[in-house]
């Protein structure tokens, strides 16, 4: 029997790169990184980071992710018919068209949850579930959604902050601000037991099937798509995005608590689903309503210019310089303005000093060396100044 499920496991794993979903996500991924880098360009007449920075963080993220949910999956039993696993990843495909922020699974997995749920009361079935209950299906696309929102917290929280991409926009008052988007893609592999109640030949030949108590299933390594988006004005991006970590978190264990119950009153799993999704909402426009009366965090300083960007290898990332932070002082000269830092910089072409205020509160030398005339010669993106767009005011308060 162990021989068995590790052929099983081996399979499963292999033929995951025959799935649609896997080559689909990496296509978006490069497409929503080909749109960043043009935005990134106009706005800095530079990038960022290249058109590759979403594809780096689809897969190596989520792997301990996907290899948990898949223990407490086989652990359960949560088995889901092949017909379902393939509307779900239609689903996919339909909600990326509104981009990251639509893939949560708190609206993906409950979207295939209330359209299994209608199409069976409403007589107009198109999945076969011969060897499941209807009521059993409910109560594990109830768990999974739970379980599978709690891992979207988890990698909103350790991996959402991390190479946010700045950009600029017109603020109420009419003036040009700094703000950063962080946006995530995420595929979470999970293995998960199919029933096998017909032949498997016209669906997929080459998987054994392996008897599981009374009932014969096969393995799938099913490629969950995960999707993030936020934008953060009012604070540093790593704070917002890790609050927002915390609540989903929470809001998916509420959630699992509640699809439990389902396994005795199979009815608590549209409950569930339906808190997942709300509670997500909720934390969603809480986000944007605490942002709104808030002022923006990038934007003119009155002791030198705040930090909005770093670039990727430059020399202010090797010197531990990070966004939000204020350089007051370069080389001793107070700098309260992007062409006076450069003027600054040039007073010793070959070696530079700053003086900067850390994000913490607290001042602090760095030093490092440079060379004349290298374009961004730090690899520094600062926050745009007021001043120079006040007289330009399209909008009013």
């Amino acid at each position: 029997m162990a021989l068995d499920w590790l052929m099983q496991l081996g399979a499963a794993a292999g033929k995951l790169l025959l799935h649609p979903i896997f080559y689909f996500s990496f296509i978006l991924a490069f497409i929503v990184g080909m749109f960043r880098v043009t935005r990134e360009r106009k706005d800095f007449d530079t990038r960022v980071y290249d058109i590759y920075q979403e594809i780096r963080f689809i897969l190596p993220s989520s792997l301990a992710v996907g290899l948990v949910l898949s223990l407490i999956g086989l652990t359960l039993g949560l088995a889901l018919p092949a017909d379902l696993l393939s509307f779900i990843a239609a689903l996919f495909i339909i909600f990326s068209i509104g981009g990251f922020f639509l893939l949560s699974p708190a609206w993906t997995l409950t979207a295939a949850y209330a359209v299994f749920f209608l199409s069976e009361r409403l007589g107009y079935s198109f999945i076969s579930y011969e060897s499941l209950k209807m009521s059993a299906i409910l109560t594990i696309l109830a768990v999974l959604t739970a379980l599978l929102v709690i891992a979207e917290g988890v990698l909103i929280r350790k991996r959402g902050h991390q190479g946010t991409s700045p950009r600029l926009e017109i603020s109420k008052r009419g003036q040009k601000t700094a703000v950063h988007l962080a946006r995530r893609l995420w595929l979470v592999p999970v293995f998960l037991p199919v029933p096998a109640s017909r032949p498997l030949d016209s669906f997929a030949d080459w998987w054994p099937i392996i008897p599981i108590g009374a009932e014969s299933y096969y393995l799938v390594l099913f490629p969950f798509l995960i999707g993030f988006s936020m934008t953060i004005r009012s604070t540093l991006p790593e704070l917002a995005v890790q609050s927002t970590g915390r609540s989903v978190i929470f809001a998916g264990i509420l959630a699992l608590l509640i699809a439990a119950g389902s396994y005795w009153v199979w009815q608590l799993s549209a409950i569930a689903v339906l808190f997942a999704a709300v509670a997500r909402i909720a934390i969603t426009r809480r986000h944007y309503s605490y942002e709104k009366h808030r002022p923006y965090f990038f934007t003119t300083q009155p002791k030198g210019i705040m930090i909005v960007g770093v670039l990727p290898g430059a020399l202010a990332r090797k010197m531990g310089l990070v966004i939000g932070e204020i350089i007051t002082k370069v080389n001793g000269i107070p700098v309260h303005t992007e062409p006076e830092f450069y003027k600054a910089l040039q007073k010793n072409a070959a070696y530079c000093k700053l003086e900067v205020i850390g994000k913490n509160g607290q001042l602090r030398f760095v030093q490092g060396s440079i060379y004349e005339n290298e374009h961004h010669e730090l690899g520094l993106l600062f926050a745009p100044e007021e001043k120079e767009y006040m007289d330009d005011s399209v909008f009013s308060d």
